[in-house]
């Protein structure tokens, strides 16, 4: 028994165990649950008999208990987890079963100029359409994705927005508005901490050793923010802001301060300084597509049919990023640095990132970080929620508990 914990604590906790294990597996004999868990096989046949009461396993092949060929799985029809995420320039709802699939999704998109409680007003409504089409007691749990930097409630007493140009957050208690709207508590968490914990999950490296940690870097737009994982856990720091490596200083030659950007990696590496790039020598380039109010994504276009004009601008931001992920490496020793889709996805840009690496970092060093693309799509923020969700739930005994109250 774990020192500090009782035989109903223990109980409880055997059984969260065994259902995430299950979970995790298409199916499982009783033996190989024993064996992978580190249970007594009676103590598995006692939660395996406790589920089959409640209706949510299936057991193929002989029903003899321990039989060798039996095999277990969950059956977790209509339970589900919702997950939003709500950026500068959309929001989005997706409700993923409890195994992972994602079987809703809503997008909109607004324009800054809008006005953001009508905004905030839209969402509501169409998460809370979504909560009374699957019902109220179906959805095990809400996880809300936002940009940062976000200082959790828990640390200051209330939640607090400190988002670059998206003061709008700043005047909404979003969290509290949502809960009030859909009669469900809502988990709130920085966007680029689930696009990391969702990266880590589907990471190969990681289910093989848990041990794995990885920085994943996004750049929507001229912020960057970055999710790091270590041992399988979230690095939060004092005030749940550590991740926020766009504030980093690259450049002291250019405005350092709380209100100035220049010099901080963001403004070197963020998508947008590519923009900056390609006005700064617009002339220089008299052939180029490119005009001065071209965007980024007309830049990247433009850089993958081989552009001069764009080629430049993209690779001077690649240098900028590779630059501050050289600080990052020092700083954090990661077996992985994952880029996120918001950059080309170009083995030339991915080239320059890894080769300015490589000139800055010791080999030694430099040779054992993976440094890669995205497996997943834009919205991973999602997905992270969906597994955030899940594993609170298992942290805090929950998970059980939820299921069988949507079966009330």
């Amino acid at each position: 028994m774990n020192r500090g914990m009782n035989s109903s604590e223990m109980q409880k906790n055997n059984r969260t165990l065994v259902f995430k294990t299950l979970l995790e597996n298409e199916s499982m004999t009783r033996t190989k649950l024993a064996s992978e868990i580190g249970l007594q096989k009676a103590t598995i046949t006692n939660i395996i008999n406790e589920f089959l009461e409640m209706g949510i396993i299936a057991i193929d092949g002989d029903l003899a208990s321990g039989r060798r060929g039996e095999n277990i799985r969950l059956k977790l029809d209509g339970i589900y987890i919702m997950s939003i995420a709500i950026t500068r320039k959309d929001y989005q709802i997706g409700v993923f079963s409890l195994s992972g699939v994602q079987i809703q999704h809503v997008r909109y998109q607004f324009a800054m100029e809008e006005d953001f409680r009508i905004v905030i007003g839209r969402l509501k409504e169409n998460a809370l359409a979504l909560v009374e089409k699957l019902g109220k007691k179906k959805i095990a749990g809400v996880c809300l994705a936002v940009p940062g930097p976000y200082i959790r409630k828990e640390s200051i007493g209330n939640d607090m927005f400190q988002v670059s140009e998206f003061e709008q957050l700043s005047q909404i208690d979003i969290r509290t508005e949502l809960e009030a709207a859909l009669g469900l508590a809502v988990m709130i968490k920085h966007d680029a901490k689930l696009s990391a914990y969702a990266e880590w999950r589907n990471l190969k490296e990681a289910q093989e050793d848990k041990n794995v940690s990885l920085v994943v870097i996004r750049s929507r737009g001229f912020g960057i923010g970055a999710g790091i994982i270590i041992n399988g856990k979230i690095v939060e720091g004092q005030l749940g802001i550590a991740g926020e490596v766009g504030h980093m200083g690259i450049n002291y030659n250019k405005k350092r301060s709380r209100n100035e950007r220049e010099g901080t990696f963001e403004y070197g590496a963020g998508t947008e300084s590519a923009i900056r790039y390609m006005q700064e020598q617009l002339y220089a380039y008299p052939d180029s597509l490119l005009h001065e109010n071209s965007t980024y994504m007309e830049i990247a276009k433009a850089y993958q049919a081989g552009d001069p004009l764009a080629v430049y601008a993209i690779e001077k931001m690649a240098w900028m990023l590779g630059f501050g992920i050289a600080n990052l490496i020092y700083f954090i020793n990661p077996d992985c640095v994952i880029l996120g889709p918001d950059y080309p996805n170009s083995n030339a840009f991915l080239d320059k990132v890894r080769q300015v690496i490589k000139d800055l970092v010791h080999p030694p060093i430099s040779d054992r970080v993976m440094i890669r693309y995205s497996a997943l799509d834009e919205d991973s923020f999602l997905l992270g929620g969906y597994y955030y969700t899940l594993e609170r739930l298992y942290k805090e005994n929950l998970i059980l508990e939820i299921i069988r109250q949507t079966m009330d």
